[in-house]
């Protein structure tokens, strides 16, 4: 390949200069910019759609924005905040978690469910968030209560005081909880010690999946390959 040497030092300039030759990444034709921008926009719809774009861009940057329509006056925008910030979820948007703790109250399950999954992917604020996920478990949606189990599996310097709790939960009347909460206990591994009798019935359970979650977990729990059978 043949390069102009008039057009050398600008080559060089754009390949030193911070940013120089990036593409932004686009969703519908907009950049992650023109997403940010749009979380302002006075109509609804476009600060939904902004929200949602922002997510399927994994879109970092666009913490502070998200954070802030949290507090949108539009339930779905709320929603989508919280579902992009799950999507991007870091302890770096840890200044979310209030009002995700909020949403949590919201009449939607979707809303709901968004808002458990931001809070267990940034795993932030322990003295928050865990009683946030505690009280989640309660919920009437049983994907919530799934999530919320899922989330406090994100937290394993905090044994002591989630173990009873996603103990608690192998009790929960869907399967799927219950599942939920045997692979959280299994990232406390010899922490979780405590759970070992609720989860040597739950390895006897005559669902699969159910016995499958409980006996990974009991094997990271004693320091063990698992051996699992269907």
């Amino acid at each position: 390949m043949i390069f102009n040497m008039r057009q050398t030092p600008i080559l060089l300039l754009c390949l030193l200069a911070p940013g120089c030759g990036h593409k932004e990444p686009v969703h519908n034709g907009k950049s992650a910019s023109d997403w940010r921008a749009a979380l302002q926009d006075g109509n609804v719809n476009v600060r939904r759609e902004a929200a949602a774009a922002l997510g399927t861009l994994s879109a970092k940057e666009a913490r502070p924005e998200l954070i802030a329509v949290l507090k949108d006056k539009d339930a779905d925008v709320r929603s989508k905040g919280a579902l992009a910030l799950w999507s991007i979820g870091d302890a770096e948007a840890k200044e979310a978690v209030p009002d995700l703790i909020g949403l949590l109250k919201e009449r939607d399950a979707t809303a709901r469910l968004n808002a458990v999954g931001a809070l267990g992917q940034i795993a932030a604020e322990p003295d928050k968030t865990i009683p946030a996920l505690r009280g989640a478990l309660s919920d009437s949606d049983r994907y919530v209560r799934a999530q919320a189990a899922k989330g406090l599996g994100r937290f394993p310097h905090d044994a002591a005081k989630v173990v009873p709790i996603l103990t608690a939960a192998l009790d929960d009347k869907e399967k799927d909880v219950r599942s939920a909460a045997a692979y959280a206990l299994a990232e406390f591994g010899p922490a979780a010690k405590s759970a070992v009798p609720a989860l040597t019935r739950a390895a006897k359970h005559k669902d699969g999946s159910l016995r499958t979650a409980a006996s990974i977990a009991l094997a990271a729990v004693e320091g063990r390959k698992a051996n699992v059978k269907n």
